[in-house]
């Protein structure tokens, strides 16, 4: 098992960094010490079996789990949610909801307005761009519940987008979606990350993972390893990462 020690590069200002985070639902520890650094221009994946806490560490880096011990920073601030947009897992939502894909690609710029500033020709022009991005522009004036698994995803990717924020935090972003669209997922996200935004995304295919980031995070309780796929898509770090929890069975919990 490979610990990868951060140099000093990762602690750089605008990097988002989880230091020593533990979470506990009940009595079930679901993360325990992690730490890791996501920075501007990086493509990260956070990988690990079901039940390890991926999903975990990303609502802890937003703050949407009390944690139990760590902190989370952006830059050194404390402030981390107004520098990040989240896409959660897709079987979370309720696509029934009566919106259209224009509206759901809006809702990304009411975070930055706030309810009490109504949009404007700049915030629809910006999520114009982003359903050209993300080639639902034809589709706008649909209803979410019309689309299929992989058009809902690129909805959600559209009001990611238009959020305009530093950190992209994406969960499971590539479930449910044909090879196809999972390519282009990965594009779309692998552009962002060179613009200059970092990118970090939970999934399950390590060797897409591999091949796209310049990141992984193996994730299993605790964070077992962080670096380039070099450094850590090694034979030990795998069986560390998907052998039972060291932290015990799993409670169900991604």
């Amino acid at each position: 098992m490979t610990h990868l020690s951060c140099d000093p590069h990762c602690y750089q200002p605008g990097a988002l960094h989880a230091r020593s985070l533990s979470v506990r639902y009940g009595g079930h520890t679901a993360l325990q010490g992690a730490s890791a650094s996501f920075r501007l221009g990086e493509f990260s994946a956070v990988i690990g079996p079901n039940g390890a806490g991926k999903s975990t560490l990303l609502k802890a880096l937003l703050g949407l789990v009390p944690l139990s011990g760590g902190a989370v920073d952006y830059g050194g601030s404390a402030e981390v949610q107004p520098h990040t947009a989240y896409v959660p897992q897709g079987q979370t939502l309720d696509w029934a909801f009566p919106v259209t894909v224009w509206d759901v690609a809006m809702m990304g710029r009411t975070g930055r307005l706030g309810w009490w500033r109504r949009p404007g020709p700049a915030d629809r022009a910006r999520a114009e761009q982003a359903l050209r991005q993300t080639e639902l522009w034809e589709l706008r004036g649909r209803h979410i519940a019309e689309l299929s698994g992989g058009q809902r995803q690129r909805a959600l990717l559209a009001r990611m987008l238009v959020r305009d924020a530093a950190v992209l935090l994406l969960d499971e972003p590539l479930t449910g979606v044909d090879t196809t669209t999972s390519q282009s997922i990965l594009a779309l996200l692998r552009a962002q990350a060179d613009a200059g935004r970092a990118v970090v995304m939970v999934t399950h295919d390590l060797e897409q993972a591999a091949q796209w980031c310049d990141q992984l995070v193996l994730v299993n309780r605790q964070v077992v390893a962080a670096g380039t796929p070099q450094q850590v898509y090694t034979p030990a770090n795998i069986e560390a990462t998907f052998s039972v929890s060291p932290l015990g069975s799993a409670d169900g919990r991604a």
